[in-house]
């Protein structure tokens, strides 16, 4: 072959009809110009020798072209054309539909009938006939969160050929990294619609179509210097397997449309350092194992439209005051004991009452005093069958100092306030935005000579 063909290799052009390589060593099939016959018929497609490719850039990262490009290489044996060698592929402009049946003419499914009269070279490249590609639907689908403040930004294409590196395959994935002066930015998307896209400005834009994962296998850290905003369509779950911790140094707030249920197992602790509000339609507290216990350093209030119900099933209801007690109604005053009423009074003991005044027991009534008793009225009725007995009338129920309920809560923290975060993103044009006239200013004026 070296005597045949290395001294006089013969050059050729010619068009890809098949890439799929038995031996997937990236070979294709190449109808040469002035070589093969035009006529299939006479040499089919699969009586093509298979070309090696020639790669230039020491990587055997390869894709074969499509079916219908037009390359261009050297045939090893010279004359014998049995060992071609592909160097490289000829851009062009498809002019005529593939007909496989006939030789030249691409094949089955390359050129596509949209790429008649268009240049290999990708439209996101040579920005022409957008409308045609991913960035008009992508424009056209922009995602709107009505009543959040905020929208999918618009896209920042804005290329001006040269500038635009694209990959697109032949199933519609697209790769840009886009040069245009001022218009700089980086794409990659899946056919489906879901992309990455690095703005001019540094902003960054994940849409993804369909599902999201994102797992990591170690810790992760996440720093937002502005503000955050999170729209959640559906339901969201959460599960933290340890601690979490959550400190907001401005302000919170948390509003729940439906129920809003807590369930700890453990303590729950709430320490404010200035005013506790609470309001419901009805308020419910249990302490199925021990106390309740409230403290107010100044006073303690409590109303009720209707009635003030204080129940203690098996222990003693007793109130304490280092002042007065004083017990006020417009209405009726009752007291009823099941079983003894006892009244102890280290002082005086006043009843002053505007009407009638009655004591009835079915029992004995016995009055002692260590000191002087005088009933005095208009006329006094007294009637007894017996002497006055004295009996002990002592007191069981326990007086003196309450025991203090204060918490053993640390001081609250201080009160921090948030910062003010500038939320105006550096500008940049895109491809929607009206040209401006007075791009242009260099002078027309010919210097003479």
């Amino acid at each position: 072959m070296a005597q045949a063909g290395f001294s006089n290799l013969l050059w050729f052009m010619g068009i890809v009809e098949d890439r799929k390589d038995p031996r997937k060593m990236g070979r294709i099939k190449v109808r040469c110009f002035d070589i093969h016959p035009d006529n299939k018929q006479d040499v089919p497609t699969d009586d093509l020798p298979w070309a090696i490719p020639v790669l230039g850039n020491f990587s055997t990262e390869y894709k074969p072209p499509l079916e219908g490009s037009w390359v261009f290489g050297f045939f090893l044996d010279g004359r014998d054309a049995q060992h071609p060698m592909v160097l490289g592929i000829i851009p062009g402009m498809p002019t005529t539909l593939p007909d496989p049946d006939n030789a030249y003419s691409g094949s089955d499914v390359f050129p596509k009938p949209t790429d008649l009269y268009q240049p290999d070279i990708p439209r996101l490249s040579r920005a022409e006939n957008i409308e045609e590609t991913n960035v008009a639907r992508r424009y056209n689908n922009r995602e709107e969160v009505p009543g959040y403040g905020w929208e999918e930004p618009s896209v920042p294409y804005n290329t001006t050929y040269p500038y635009n590196r694209v990959t697109q395959t032949e199933s519609g994935h697209v790769m840009e990294f886009d040069d245009t002066p001022g218009s700089e930015r980086i794409n990659i998307e899946h056919r489906t619609g879901t992309f990455t896209e690095i703005a001019p400005n540094g902003s960054k834009t994940n849409k993804i179509v369909g599902d999201n994962y994102t797992i990591v296998e170690m810790n992760d850290k996440i720093l937002i210097k502005g503000n955050a905003d999170v729209v959640i369509y559906g339901a969201s779950k959460v599960n933290i397997e340890g601690n979490c911790e959550l400190e907001v140094d401005g302000s919170m707030s948390t509003t729940v449309h439906g129920n809003y249920d807590l369930n700890v197992a453990g303590n729950i602790t709430m320490n404010s350092g200035q005013a506790f509000f609470q309001k419901s339609s009805a308020i419910r507290q249990e302490a199925y194992l021990d106390s309740i216990n409230h403290y107010a350093k100044v006073n303690y209030h409590v109303e009720a439209k209707n009635n003030v119900t204080l129940h203690a099933n098996t222990g003693i209801l007793w109130t304490y005051s280092k002042s007065d007690t004083r017990m006020q109604t417009d209405a009726n005053f009752g007291v009823y004991a099941k079983s003894n009423l006892y009244t102890k009074v280290d002082g005086s003991t006043h009843h002053v009452t505007s009407g009638n005044f009655y004591t009835l027991t079915t029992g004995q009534t016995n009055i002692k005093s260590t000191g002087n008793v005088a009933v005095e009225g208009a006329l006094i009725h007294m009637n007894t069958d017996g002497e006055a007995q004295s009996g002990s009338t002592h007191s069981s129920v326990p007086y003196g100092s309450n025991p203090s309920l204060r918490t053993l809560l640390g001081d609250p923290a201080i009160f921090k306030f948030a910062s003010v975060v500038n939320e105006s993103p550096d500008g940049y044009t895109i491809f929607t935005d009206p040209i401006s006239l007075d791009e242009d200013t260099h002078t027309l004026d010919i210097e003479e000579i």
